[in-house]
């Protein structure tokens, strides 16, 4: 009954420095006031550790970080391509697959939301920075709204907001280009970068290119996706 009330969502680790353990605060944070208990999922070349992740957690959520090989999504490395971290881009890729396999709910932000597209075969911008109009790599403001996004009113996420614009927070440099396959934009800047994802006929399958998780104190709209999202989970 306890694993029904609170379900274990699984996270992967972002790393080691203060930097990184308080980035994944962030995420556990906002998860564990919606109800649910999290997993630490440390990177791992295993098969094994993949499996029992599947095995022990209601949902997944991925989270973000570096830039993702561009080998994955067969291209080479741009100049401003950041330094991919490959043992995480291999585990991760294998949970988010297996996840999706198992119909298991997903929550995917920012590199997650890079992550899911490259899975289901898209690929990626590797720098937005020539075509912005504001700037997406705004780390000094990651707690406030600084541009707004546009929301298809037949998606999960109008649902959820109840509205088709929001004006949210930027934290990256990248964004999806050749959108995946069962993939639709839910979202999306004024500039025209995809800003949410889902994709179609999945049970729960939410992905934003911003960080909710650091807006989710001051602004409630945002913490009413990790609740969706756990709520979903309670159901497996």
């Amino acid at each position: 009954m306890a694993e029904m009330l609170y379900p274990m969502i699984g996270v992967p680790k972002l790393g080691d420095s203060l930097l990184r353990q308080y980035f994944q605060y962030q995420y556990t944070r906002c998860l564990k006031k919606a109800g649910a208990q999290v997993q630490i999922l440390t990177p791992s070349a295993g098969a094994g550790s993949v499996e029992h992740a599947l095995k022990t957690c209601s949902g997944f959520l991925f989270p973000g970080g570096p830039d993702i090989q561009p080998q994955l999504y067969g291209q080479l490395a741009e100049s401003r391509c950041g330094e991919p971290n490959r043992v995480r881009d291999a585990f991760e890729l294998a949970l988010i697959q297996g996840a999706l396999a198992a119909g298991k709910p997903l929550f995917c932000i920012c590199r997650g939301m890079q992550l899911l597209n490259v899975a289901l075969g898209g690929t990626l911008t590797q720098d937005i920075r020539a075509r912005q109009e504001y700037n997406h790599q705004d780390i000094w403001n990651c707690m406030s709204a600084t541009h707004p996004v546009e929301i298809d009113p037949d998606s999960l996420l109008y649902r959820i907001f109840d509205a088709d614009v929001a004006t949210v927070n930027s934290m990256h440099h990248q964004a999806v280009d050749k959108v995946g396959e069962g993939l639709w934009i839910v979202a999306d800047s004024p500039e025209g970068f995809p800003e949410a994802l889902e994709v179609e006929g999945y049970p729960f399958c939410l992905a934003v290119q911003w960080h909710p998780e650091f807006m989710a104190a001051q602004v409630p709209a945002e913490q009413k996706l990790f609740r969706a999202f756990v709520d979903e989970c309670r159901k497996i």
